[in-house]
This record gives C-alpha cells, structure tokens and sequence, in this order.
C-alpha cells in the first residue's frame, strides 16, 4: 500500500491580522515517491502553501499531514526538527552563504542537524553530488564566483544533502535561461529517479509541466 507523504483536508490559512482567506483546500494528497508539478499565477498562495507544508506557518484551521506527522499539532520546534531532518528545500532566491565555498554550502543542512546526515558519509555524498552536478573543478571556489546556473546546481544539492524524504523546489528556474533550466531540470529529476524523493516543485511556467506524469492546478484546489 503506498502511503502519502503529504495530506491535508478542509485546509484555512489567513495571515495574522487580516481576515482576508489566502488558502481554503479541502483536499491534497502526495504519495511517497511522486513527482508533482503545482502551478498557478502569482498570488494564488503557491508559497505560502510550501511554508506550510516546511511547517515555517502555523496553521489554526485543518489536518495537515507531513510523513504522518500533524502539523497543527506538533510545536514550533518540533517543526523545526521535523524539517531539518526530512526535507530539502530549493529557494528562488539560492540562499548561499557567499563567504563560503561549495562542498561548505552544501553541507550546511547536516552540519546544522546531525539526524539529517544519519549514518552516510556525507562528506563524500557532497563529492558525489558535486561531480553530478558537474560542479567538481569549481568545488573550492566561492560561490560568488559561479554563474547564476552554477549556483543554482549548489542550491539543488544542498537541498539532496543527507537523503531527504521531500524535496520542495520553489520556482526554482526563474532565473535561469532555456538552456540552464533544461539542464537543471534534468539533473533534478535524474537524482530523483535515484533516490525517488517526493518531490513537489512549484511554478507559475507551465512550460516545465511536460517533465511531471502529475500535475496540480493550485487556482483549482484553493477555493477561496
């Protein structure tokens, strides 16, 4: 039987002092392994639902499932905890620390939580990842001397570190060309198909549907 890595029903989330419904969803569900492709024009909520599901939002009003954990339920710092040691996260904006160098960028999330790394040499892992990426003459240097799409590759790994159980990309290739998003896009799903990941990757260029057998539209599941 699979199991969902992700569930959520009857679903509402405004934000602190205002009444205004930013996500009202009765149902979602993401199985453990799938590769989902979430989309919706800007200020439909596709964030925000991410932060939610990072466990970064508290949400007053729904079941909201993570690795069968409830998240209402849970503390802020069994949150943390939770998604420290479960989840990869790709950010628009990278979110590199620029005054160190890859293989030190890449390592951050077990380096900051041991449970993460659990029993794997994740030295190691952050060679073979690099080399993966084809980053491996550039492993030394700063991050501020890679190419937009070069530091975008760091990002991905950084966010494989340590085997994750989901990885959440979010509008990870707005800011890359054509040519560098098709790459990227190969790399992410070539280490998906390694490692089978649930991955939920989140953008409003439906373009990027065609790498998705699953596809979500956020504007029809967020009746607000």
């Amino acid at each position: 039987m699979i199991k969902n890595s992700i569930f959520v029903s009857d679903l509402k989330f405004s934000y602190p002092n205002t009444q205004k419904l930013v996500l009202s969803i009765n149902r979602l569900e993401i199985s453990e392994g799938e590769k989902i492709f979430l989309y919706g024009p800007s200020g439909h909520g596709k964030s925000t639902l991410l932060n939610i599901l990072a466990g970064v939002l508290e949400v007053k009003e729904g079941t909201i499932q993570v690795l069968g954990k409830n998240l209402p339920e849970l503390s802020q710092s069994a949150r943390d905890h939770l998604r420290g040691e479960n989840i990869g996260y790709i950010f628009q904006i990278f979110n590199l620390i620029p005054y160190l160098n890859i293989k030190e960028n890449i390592l951050l999330p077990v380096m900051i939580n041991k449970k993460r790394a659990g029993n794997i040499d994740y030295s190691q892992q952050a060679d073979e990842l690099i080399s993966t990426l084809g980053l491996s003459e550039y492993a030394h240097q700063k991050v501020t001397d890679l190419s937009i799409g070069q530091q975008q590759r760091v990002a991905a790994a950084r966010a494989l570190i340590g085997n994750p159980k989901i990885i959440i990309a979010d509008e990870p290739t707005s800011s890359l060309d054509e040519k560098n998003t098709e790459e990227f896009m190969k790399l992410l799903l070539a280490n998906w198909e390694i490692r089978k990941f649930t991955l939920i990757f989140v953008s409003h260029d439906t373009r990027l549907k065609k790498y998705f057998e699953k596809t979500i539209s956020l504007p029809e599941i967020n009746i607000t």
